[in-house]
C-alpha cells in the first residue's frame, strides 16, 4: 500500500492520496485537507475564510488543517500570517484533526505559536529539507517528518535527516512535483537501509495513528 500525505493533485498511483485542497473547491477527492497557506492570506478577507475553514474542516474526509503555517520568505505581514496560523491551531485542536505544516526560516515562531496556545494535536512537518539541529529540536517536540521530492536530491538535508529521524514518525509525499509517489517510497527505504515492505507497513501505522483511520 502506498500512501501519499502532502499532494496538490490526484495522481492515482496511491491507495491514500491527501490532497491539499482550497476552501472554496467544488471537486473533492476520496481524502483532502483544508488550510491557509501563508503566501495566500487574503488580507481582508481572511476572518471570513477562518470562518469558512472551520464550517468545512468538519466535513468527514477532511482528515487535517493544512497546509498552514509561517514563511518568511512570503510577502504578507509576518505578524498576519502568525494570527492566522493562530487562529488554525484552535480549529485544529477544537475539531481534533492534525495539523500539516508549511515552515519557511520560522522555526522558533511556528513553535512559540503552537506552545503558547496549547496544541495538542499532532503536527507533521511537510515537505521537510532542513538541518540537523532544526530536526533535533523538532524531533525532541514530538512531530512527524513528512518528506518528499527532495530525498532524491544527492547529499540533501531531507536525505540526511530521514536518518536521522528513523521510520516510526515519517510520512511521504509528492507535493506539487510531477512525480509518482513509488519513486520517493524506493528512495526512503534506500537511505533507512531496510525493504521497501516494512517502510510501508510502518507508514500505514503512522497514518492510522495520526488521522485515525484504519486502512
Amino acid at each position: 500500500m502506498f500512501i501519499n500525505t502532502h499532494t496538490h493533485k490526484q495522481l492515482f498511483d496511491a491507495k491514500i492520496e491527501l490532497v491539499n485542497l482550497n476552501i472554496s473547491a467544488l471537486e473533492k477527492p476520496n481524502n483532502y485537507s483544508y488550510g491557509i497557506h501563508p503566501w495566500q492570506i487574503d488580507t481582508n478577507g481572511y476572518q471570513l475564510e477562518l470562518k469558512l475553514l472551520e464550517q468545512k474542516a468538519h466535513e468527514k474526509k477532511c482528515l487535517a488543517i493544512g497546509e498552514c503555517g509561517l514563511d518568511k520568505l512570503s510577502s504578507v505581514d509576518f505578524l498576519l500570517q502568525q494570527q492566522v496560523f493562530i487562529e488554525q491551531i484552535k480549529i485544529a485542536n477544537r475539531i481534533k484533526k492534525p495539523l500539516i505544516i508549511h515552515c519557511v526560516k520560522a522555526f522558533n515562531e511556528l513553535l512559540n505559536c503552537l506552545n503558547l496556545n496549547n496544541n495538542e494535536v499532532p503536527v507533521l512537518i511537510h515537505g521537510f529539507n532542513n538541518n540537523e539541529n532544526i530536526t533535533r529540536v523538532l524531533q525532541s517536540e514530538g512531530f512527524y517528518f513528512s518528506f518528499g521530492k527532495a530525498l532524491l536530491g544527492y547529499d540533501s538535508n531531507a536525505a540526511k535527516a530521514i536518518k536521522q529521524v528513523g521510520r516510526k514518525n515519517i510520512f511521504l509525499e509528492t507535493d506539487d512535483a510531477d512525480l509518482s509517489i513509488k519513486y520517493v517510497y524506493k528512495k526512503a527505504a534506500e537511505l533507512l537501509g531496510i525493504d521497501e515492505d516494512i517502510i510501508k507497513e510502518q507508514l500505514k501505522h503512522n497514518f492510522e495513528t495520526v488521522f485515525k483511520i484504519k486502512l
